[in-house]
């Protein structure tokens, strides 16, 4: 199994997201925007697991959810990694509930070492929703217009829980799917 853990999103916020892209400076662009069930907060990728580990990953996370009560967060800013210059994913970042996140993603990935050896991100966390990935360099001409694209409208939903999720990689892209949701007290 593929999985991830991961902060999945309310009709609320996917609405908010979904107007902003209706609203996109290009109107046509050369890219595809990901579809709207695939918005999240991904906290940590495990990738490959063998159904043997799957209890430990679910103990883990379970024992963890305790040590953070829920939380609300919103999101704001339109981005890109690495930059709106040379853009290969383009994402909405978090505002409010960026340091809860942080330290749940902590939590996880330093969880899912201990209990399966999963190594630990060497990058900083940065918590955000990918609505985009870019295959192709784009044209200064248009990465210009990304720096007036808006941000939301701070929509504000309150996370209660958490997911660890599989994914299935498709041709039409990844389909992901719930293994076991994780409520924060």
């Amino acid at each position: 199994m593929r999985l991830f853990v991961a902060v999945n999103f309310d009709d609320t916020v996917r609405a908010a997201i979904r107007a902003a892209l209706d609203d996109f400076p290009i109107a046509d662009p050369p890219w595809r925007w990901a579809a709207p069930e695939t918005w999240h907060v991904t906290l940590k990728f495990i990738g490959e697991a063998r159904d043997a580990e799957l209890g430990s990953i679910v103990s883990a996370l379970d024992a963890l959810r305790a040590r953070h009560p829920a939380f609300h967060v919103t999101l704001g800013k339109f981005g890109a990694f690495p930059d709106l210059r040379a853009p290969r994913v383009f994402f909405y970042g978090v505002e409010m509930g960026r340091e809860e996140l942080a330290a749940l993603a902590e939590d996880v990935d330093r969880a899912l070492e201990q209990t399966i050896g999963v190594a630990r991100e060497a990058r900083d966390f940065h918590a955000h929703a990918t609505v985009a990935r870019i295959k192709e360099p784009l044209p200064r001409s248009m990465t210009d217009a990304f720096a007036s694209v808006a941000p939301l409208s701070h929509p504000v939903t309150r996370v209660s829980s958490f997911d660890l999720m599989e994914s299935r990689l498709g041709r039409t892209g990844a389909r992901y799917s719930t293994v076991k949701r994780f409520a924060l007290p």
